[in-house]
């Protein structure tokens, strides 16, 4: 299964309209790099995890590969501003060309909770979010023209179809008895290029050449009015939760916790 493919279920944020969710992980994003306190991040963070558990019904060995997207990046930027911020006057530990200050280990770690809250919450949209729904949703709800959100859709498809061909070129490739682990530079780029020839040839010729064809077979834009097997319309319950998250954002900003300014010069604490 590829790793970000919808999964099927019943829970809230498998219920809630797709654009709803879709604005609500923005909501997040902004808050998330809105703040430069660790500890309200953290907080976040925590509300996240209880968010994926019981709203989204994902238990965490679910996300599984997934999560070295959101926590990667997150544990890069801790290590790096932990051992390179400039300014820091509480040093715990000098190691002469570097120093560890309690300043570097906040500015990281405030840096790095950024990443684990506002990328889970976009897997997390992707897992829970059929792609077909996702685009019925923007039609009618956001009034967005069908050429665009169909637009969207494929992106968020050809992933999880790469992947997916990535993997059976692979074992072809493999049971064909050619070398999985091809050593040298000049072996391991020749074997990149026998991947990705293939790859391309799949996705471009293959996948979304059918996706063509089922859209002309369905007369996809021929008139002006469309008809659509399911309607979309927010449930209070959708806007309600989106409208407290609006509200927490609001509140984050007039109370000083956060602050527009924090979006600018985010990775580069020093200064001339």
């Amino acid at each position: 299964m590829s790793v970000l493919q919808y999964i099927d279920g019943n829970s809230f944020f498998h219920r809630m309209d797709p654009t709803i969710k879709f604005i609500w992980t923005f909501v997040i994003s902004f808050l998330a790099f809105a703040v430069m306190n660790p500890f309200f991040l953290a907080i976040l963070f925590v509300v996240q995890m209880l968010i994926i558990r019981i709203l989204a019904g994902l238990p965490f060995r679910s996300l599984g590969k997934r999560a070295w997207i959101a926590f990667g990046p997150a544990l890069m930027f801790f290590v790096f501003y932990t051992f390179l911020y400039p300014e820091g006057k509480g040093v715990l530990l000098d190691l002469g060309i570097v120093k560890i200050t309690v300043e570097g280990m906040m500015y990281g770690a405030a840096i790095g909770l950024r990443f684990p809250v506002s990328v889970l919450m976009a897997i997390v949209f992707v897992l829970t979010t059929d792609s077909r729904k996702f685009v019925y949703s923007l039609i009618q709800v956001l009034k967005i023209p069908p050429k665009y959100a169909y637009v969207l859709m494929v992106a968020l498809r050809t992933f999880p179809l790469a992947e997916e061909e990535f993997h059976n070129i692979i074992d072809a490739q493999t049971i064909r008895g050619m070398d999985a682990h091809a050593k040298g530079i000049k072996k391991r780029i020749e074997r990149i290029r026998l991947i990705i020839i293939p790859l391309m040839a799949r996705i471009f010729k293959g996948n979304l050449e059918q996706m063509a064809m089922a859209m002309d077979s369905r007369a996809f834009e021929a008139y002006d009015r469309m008809t659509f097997i399911e309607e979309c319309k927010p449930s209070k319950w959708d806007i309600t939760f989106l409208a407290l998250w609006v509200v927490i954002f609001v509140v984050v900003i007039a109370a000083g916790i956060g602050s527009f300014g924090a979006f600018m010069n985010t990775y580069t604490p020093w200064k001339d």
